[in-house]
C-alpha cells in the first residue's frame, strides 16, 4: 500500500511538471530532442523531394578522434631521417609532403637539409623547394626548382631541373653538345577519408657528336627515363592501421644511333616495368610517451627489356620493417627513434630468351637499421640528426663503412 502511494504521488508531480512546462513555453531536454529529430526528418524529406540536382551537398566531416593516444605523435613534422622503411602507421615527414602535396596547407615552415641537399619554404599554401634529381642508372644530377600551391583537400606541384651545355670549334671537324632537362609533377586530392596522389617526372639527357663525314659519323646517344606513381591511402581518417596501395611505371631508355640507325653492337639496357604495390603500418605498443610500430610492404614487379635484349624478369619483394619512438623529459622537447628492416625477394624468375637462360632467386637482404634524435625548442625550432645502416660494425668504420650515411635537418616553423 505504501509503494503503491509513492508511485501514485510521483504520477502526480510529472504531471503538474509537464503543464508547468506547457504553460511557460518550455520544453524539457526529451522533449527538445524529439523536436530536432522530427526536424531533421522533415529537411531530409524536402531534400530528396527535390528536383534541384544544383542544390549545394552539406560536408559532413570525417569521424576522426581528437583526443588520440598517438596525436602527440603523429602531430609532429619530421625530416627524412625519420620513418626511412615508410611504415604507414608513423607521422608525416618531408617525403610524404612531397608525395602528397595537399598535406602542405595550413603549414608554414622553413626546412633545410645539408646532407640531402634540399631546401623548402612553406606559406601556409604556396611553397618552394629547391633539391636535386639523381637518375636511374647515372650519376648525373640537376638542381631542381619546384612550386606548389595547397588548400585543405587539395595540392599540386610543378618541378624542373634544366641544364644546357654546347661546345663548338671552328677549327675541328667536330661539335659537342650536351644537355638534360628534369620535369616532374605531383597532385593530391582528399575525398571521403582517403588521399588519393598522382606524380611523375620525365627526364632526359642527351649526347651528340656530330663528326665530319670524312672524319667519323655522326653519333646521337638517346637517354631519358618516365616515371609516374598513382597511390591511394586511408591516413587522414585512419585510427590505427594505416595503409596505402598503388602501382609505379617506369620506362628507361638508353640507346646510341650512328649515322640514324641503332647500334646492335651497344646493346642498350633499355625497359619498362610495372610495380603494384601495397604498404600498412600498425601500432603494436604504446603510452603517452612511447609507441612501436610494425609495418610491411609487399611489391609486385614485371620487368621487360627492349629490343635487341630479349628478356624479361618477374619479381615480389616483402619489406616488413618495426620502429620505436619514446619522448623524453616532462616537456616532450626531446625524442628518440629508431628502424630497421629489409628486403625479402621472396620470388624472382628471370628469363634471357636470346641465351636460354632461366634464373630464380629468393634472398633476404641485409637488415637497414637506423636511429635518430629530434630536440625541438619551444614551438617554432627543430632539428634532427640521423644516423644508419652499417654503424659500429668495426673499429674506425663509423664514417666509412660503406653504406654508412648522416643526416641532418632543421626546421622552423610559424
Amino acid at each position: 500500500m505504501f509503494g503503491l502511494g509513492l508511485i501514485s504521488l510521483g504520477t502526480v508531480f510529472a504531471q503538474e511538471y509537464v503543464d508547468a512546462s506547457a504553460d511557460t513555453g518550455t520544453y524539457s531536454t526529451t522533449t527538445a530532442q524529439s523536436m530536432s529529430e522530427q526536424e531533421l526528418q522533415k529537411q531530409e524529406e524536402q531534400a530528396a523531394a527535390s528536383n534541384d540536382l544544383t542544390a549545394p551537398v552539406p560536408f559532413v566531416a570525417p569521424d576522426i578522434p581528437k583526443e588520440s593516444k598517438r596525436s602527440s605523435f603523429n602531430s609532429i613534422l619530421h625530416g627524412k631521417s625519420y620513418n626511412m622503411n615508410s611504415n604507414m602507421a608513423a607521422a608525416n615527414n618531408i617525403t610524404l609532403l612531397l608525395r602528397y602535396p595537399n598535406l602542405f596547407a595550413n603549414r608554414k615552415f622553413f626546412y633545410i637539409e645539408p646532407t640531402n641537399e634540399m631546401g623548402i619554404v612553406s606559406l601556409g599554401s604556396f611553397f618552394t623547394a629547391f633539391d636535386i634529381s639523381k637518375a636511374p642508372l647515372d650519376d648525373g644530377q640537376l638542381g631542381r626548382l619546384t612550386l606548389g600551391y595547397a588548400v585543405p583537400g587539395f595540392g599540386f606541384y610543378l618541378r624542373a631541373g634544366l641544364g644546357r651545355n654546347r661546345v663548338s670549334n671552328d677549327n675541328a671537324v667536330q661539335s659537342t653538345t650536351n644537355g638534360g632537362d628534369d620535369w616532374a609533377f605531383a597532385i593530391a586530392k582528399g575525398f571521403m577519408g582517403y588521399n588519393l596522389a598522382l606524380e611523375g617526372d620525365w627526364l632526359t639527357k642527351k649526347n651528340q657528336v656530330h663528326l665530319d663525314p670524312d672524319a667519323g659519323n655522326e653519333v646521337e646517344q638517346r637517354y631519358n627515363s618516365l616515371s609516374l606513381n598513382l597511390n591511394l591511402t586511408n591516413a587522414p581518417t585512419a585510427k590505427n592501421f594505416t595503409w596505402t596501395a598503388g602501382v609505379g611505371f617506369l620506362n628507361y631508355l638508353n640507346e646510341i644511333e650512328v649515322e640514324g640507325e641503332v647500334d646492335p653492337a651497344s646493346e642498350p639496357d633499355s625497359y619498362w616495368q610495372i610495380d603494384p604495390y601495397v604498404r600498412g603500418g600498425v601500432s603494436v605498443l604504446e603510452n603517452d610517451n612511447a609507441r612501436v610500430l610494425i609495418g610491411v610492404g609487399g611489391i609486385f614487379v614485371y620487368k621487360h627489356m627492349d629490343d635487341p635484349n630479349d628478356a624479361f624478369s618477374i619479381t615480389t619483394i616483402l619489406q616488413p620493417s618495426m620502429m620505436g619512438e619514446v619522448f623524453i623529459g616532462e616537456e616532450k622537447n626531446f625524442m628518440f627513434y629508431g628502424e630497421a628492416g629489409y628486403n625479402w625477394v621472396v620470388f624472382s624468375y628471370n628469363k634471357d630468351n636470346e641465351t636460354d637462360v632461366t634464373t630464380m632467386v629468393d634472398q633476404m637482404f641485409p637488415v637497414v637499421a637506423s636511429v635518430g634524435f629530434r630536440y625541438q625548442y619551444k614551438d617554432f625550432l627543430a632539428v634532427e640528426l640521423g644516423l644508419g645502416d652499417k654503424l659500429f660494425t668495426g673499429a674506425g668504420n663509423f664514417f666509412q663503412a660503406d653504406g654508412t650515411f648522416i643526416d641532418f635537418s632543421a626546421m622552423i616553423r610559424f
